[in-house]
């Protein structure tokens, strides 16, 4: 497969090169040496070589993938939600049961069964249901409004949507209008002993609401249902695209996106072995909390344990709680480890038996990575936060760090072995080389299937090469190190225009971040200014001390980073004028930064005039 990838590339760079650098490109790869192009010379390959491969999962469902590892191991716990445990035996038998009661309810296989839920332990058993009788789990958030919520329900004609209660209110005047449809009614603690005493959503029988309960009673007296057998590229589940770049779309994945990189990461180094814990959080409209927080540990008989709240303090609390050898959340969550309040609660406290903290979702820069991993190891453990890159259209997973080699704090790792290929681009789709920052685009075999009845918007994500390969094209700027480890520097719409000359503000971001005073950053233009900058900041803990006891200091330092800027990016107009002081980022539903909240919220802004900040930085 690799020489077969190599020989497709090295048509396709050729192509683009002039015919003295063709013929020294050919020479060098007639030698086996390296040519300077990452698609041809695949250096990622090398740290797997050594692997001996277990393809567990290839040509299987996410529930074939299930039983076939956990059959014998039913008594091992599978789930721990709330303070309830939930054994593989039982998380089997109430799969079956949800698979029953979803047949009974008339869904058949290719039918769409919309999931509008936190990660609560019926939602994984639906997930695995709809596998197991060929429909497709549409995951939806909870944050869309009443109308784009149906309009989604409606694309693809779902005829069952099952919804957690606490989200219900919002949605229940339109959704009760949807005469064909059957809203099914899941209490969010209804696994716990907390649903007997929480609030309880009343059901008044005179609307298409069906309480969770009675939906699997209705099921009980059916026989088994019969599993649907494996299919290449049969669709699995839909999740939605943010809709940060346009209208949001639907993200269609099929059975090999999950199971393929079940497989990979199998084959990468990874410790899958049994009876260890992955604390994870990510919701399931995300393809990794589907992909990598549910079906990836539960296939390797790894127990969950799953909070669906994005705080900071109840972060570090379940981490103390569940003392879990994998931990799978956002970036941001993961800051948290640096604040005060945590580093109270961690006082006197063991993090030993953590081996495998992953993060993703945003990129870290080498000290935010410096600063948590300091954490870790004064408080017992020598884990390195492992940085992965992804985004559910190439599902879930485009590179990852490994356990076997240490890349770049500023690398987000290299792609799993045999499924992905990545490069760097230009506006042309001409690659470049090792260094050269430009677009990300990624060649994945576990991509989305497409954007659901979206031809258009997929053929734009899409570009198909010479070779008739299918390039998609993240939207992220970045470049490729000699190892083969991607750094992802930001997206390529994270820019400002300021007196008409384009600026990165990750660059910018950057650039504050290396001033070691600063412990988060964030840069936007101003909302009500496009042609100002404004850096948002929270200063390490001991900064934010010496500010305290001396405020004249603030400004002084804020100066500072002016002058650490222009030296860095040698572009005035990168400077920033305004700054805007915060205690911590918020966090948005995804559990990524709130970025809209943070560019719209600028109270007690700072701004220093920019005649006062030139002599400054003349000096």
């Amino acid at each position: 497969m690799n020489n077969k990838e190599k020989l497709k590339s090295l048509k396709r760079i050729i192509s683009t090169l002039s015919e003295d650098e063709a013929k020294r490109v050919f020479k060098l790869y007639e030698a086996g040496v390296k040519t300077g192009y990452p698609t041809l010379d695949r250096p990622w390959d090398e740290f797997y070589k050594n692997i001996e491969r277990n393809d567990l999962f290839l040509n299987t469902t996410p529930y074939q993938g299930l039983i076939h590892s956990n059959a014998d191991y039913l008594n091992e716990n599978a789930l721990e939600y709330f303070g309830t445990n939930i054994s593989f035996g039982k998380l089997i038998d109430n799969i079956n049961i949800v698979a029953k009661s979803l047949e009974e309810y008339g869904i058949k296989k290719g039918d769409f069964v919309t999931i509008c839920s936190t990660t609560t332990p019926e939602v994984v058993y639906t997930f695995y249901a709809c596998s197991k009788i060929g429909a497709v789990a549409n995951v939806i958030s909870p944050f869309y409004t009443p109308e784009e919520l149906c309009a989604r329900i409606n694309e693809c004609d779902s005829k069952v949507i099952i919804m957690v209660d606490e989200f219900l209110p919002k949605f229940k005047d339109t959704l009760i209008q949807q005469k064909d449809k059957n809203i099914i009614v899941l209490p969010m603690m209804n696994s716990t002993i907390l649903k007997y005493i929480s609030k309880k959503y009343k059901i008044t029988g005179k609307t298409n609401e069906t309480g969770w309960q009675t939906f699997i009673d209705d099921g009980a007296k059916r026989k088994q249902s019969k599993i649907d057998p494996y299919e290449r590229k049969k669709p699995q589940a839909m999740v939605y695209s943010s809709g940060t770049t346009g209208a949001s779309k639907g993200i269609l994945l099929s059975v090999d996106s999950f199971q393929t990189l079940v497989n990979e990461y199998g084959n990468s180094g990874f410790d899958t072995s049994r009876l260890q814990k992955v604390y994870q959080n990510i919701p399931p409209w995300h393809s990794t909390g589907l992909s990598l927080g549910i079906n990836f540990p539960l296939s390797y008989g790894v127990k969950v344990c799953t909070d669906p709240r994005f705080d900071h303090d109840v972060f570090i609390k379940n981490v103390l709680k569940f003392k879990p050898e994998y931990i799978l959340t956002n970036t941001s969550m993961y800051q948290g480890f640096t604040f005060e309040k945590s580093l109270k609660r961690l006082e006197n406290k063991s993090l030993s038996f953590l081996k495998y903290p992953v993060e993703g979702g945003e990129p870290l820069t080498e000290k935010d990575i410096e600063n948590i991993e300091s954490v870790f190891k004064s408080h017992g453990s020598n884990a390195r936060l492992l940085n992965g890159y992804g985004q559910c259209e190439c599902g879930a997973t485009i590179t990852t760090d490994i356990t076997s080699h240490k890349f770049a704090n500023d690398a987000s790792g290299i792609p799993l072995p045999q499924i992905t290929t990545i490069g760097i681009f230009d506006d042309e789709f001409i690659e470049l080389k090792y260094g050269e920052r430009g677009n990300i685009n990624v060649k994945t075999e576990i991509g989305m299937i497409e954007y659901f009845k979206n031809q258009d918007a997929t053929e734009q994500f899409f570009h198909v090469d010479e070779n008739g390969d299918y390039w998609s094209q993240t939207g992220d700027i970045g470049y490729i190190n000699e190892d083969g480890s991607l750094v992802v520097l930001g997206r390529k719409s994270d820019y400002s225009i300021i007196d008409r000359i384009k600026i990165y503000n990750f660059d910018i971001e950057r650039a504050i971040l290396n001033y070691n005073k600063v412990k988060l950053c964030e840069v936007q233009s101003h909302p009500d200014d496009n042609n100002k900058l404004v850096a948002h900041i929270v200063w390490e803990n001991n900064v934010n001390l010496m500010i305290k006891e001396e405020p004249q200091l603030e400004l002084e330092l804020l100066k500072e980073i002016q002058n650490n800027v222009l030296e860095t990016m040698k572009i005035p107009e990168a400077v920033p004028y305004s700054f805007c002081i915060r205690d911590s980022f918020p966090s948005a539903h995804s559990g990524k930064r709130d970025i809209k909240f943070i560019k719209n919220n600028i109270d007690g802004i700072i701004d220093i005039p920019k005649s006062q900040v030139k002599k400054i930085i003349k000096k």
